[in-house]
């Protein structure tokens, strides 16, 4: 359907008349009249076209912004799954074998797992053996004598250098520890973060492992110093039994074991 718009204005010299089609022409005609007639066909095609055209640019400027979106969420994802260039955390198994190393030439017992019964029973040879040594002891105390102080002199000095290579590590390992808690705080995405968290948890287990191998130094230091005592006593307690039983057949030299 057409619709028409009449419009009389009044100008000074020149009248125009503009009528607008169903075509889109425009014609001018000039005549003497003083009355300016606008004539509009089809308006409503024209104004429909046209709003046509402004939803189609508003959908294109929809569309490009969906697409700067999923732009942005592509770049926060590989920037989410960035992991850090190198690992800070490193392994202790050599400081841990380092330590083990120390009881290697020790006189003491150490941790040699594999043959300690056999060691034990011949460092601490027990009530049995003194009780059946009768009339030895110029020939064989003096020595006993002599193991005991060397081998409790020693398992402490061995147990003093196991702490030890754990202290002169401490320096390093703060300067670790500082630097993973700096890539904690300084990652730039989620699998920096991550990274850092399970290097700084890792490095909480090695501190764990550390304290094991201390607690496993006391542990041998104490087990060490229980039986040489032990051992002293089982000497003082053969040859009181062998007294009370009188059968003591020393010289005055040697006492009965």
């Amino acid at each position: 359907m057409s619709v028409f718009f009449q419009s009389n204005l009044r100008l000074a010299v020149l009248g125009l008349s503009i009528a607008v089609g169903g075509g889109g022409l425009i014609g001018l005609s000039s005549r003497p009249a003083t009355a300016l007639t606008v004539t509009c066909v089809n308006c409503s095609t024209i104004f429909n076209q046209l709003m046509e055209y402004v939803e189609a640019v508003d959908t294109q400027l929809n569309t490009a912004r969906q697409l700067q979106t999923q732009i942005q969420q592509y770049a926060n994802m590989v920037q989410q799954g960035l992991t850090l260039p190198d690992r800070v955390f490193n392994s202790i198994t050599g400081k841990l074998q380092e330590v083990a190393g120390v009881y290697n030439s020790a006189q003491s017992i150490g941790r040699q797992v594999s043959n300690l019964d056999e060691r034990f029973h011949q460092q601490f040879q027990g009530y049995q053996s003194y009780l059946n040594s009768t009339g030895t002891s110029a020939s064989v105390m003096p020595g006993r004598y002599r193991e005991w102080a060397e081998q409790g002199l020693d398992n402490a000095r061995t147990a003093l250098a196991a702490a030890g290579i754990h202290i002169n590590t401490m320096s390093e390992e703060d300067a670790v520890l500082d630097q993973l808690v700096q890539r904690s705080s300084s990652a730039s995405g989620r699998m920096q973060a991550i990274q850092a968290g399970n290097e700084i948890a890792a490095q909480n287990v090695q501190q764990l492992q550390r304290l094991r191998d201390l607690l496993a130094t006391q542990v041998t230091l104490q087990s060490n110093y229980i039986a040489q005592e032990v051992e002293r006593t089982a000497a003082e307690n053969a040859f009181n039994e062998r007294f009370r039983s009188g059968q003591i057949q020393g010289t005055g030299r040697d006492r009965d074991y």
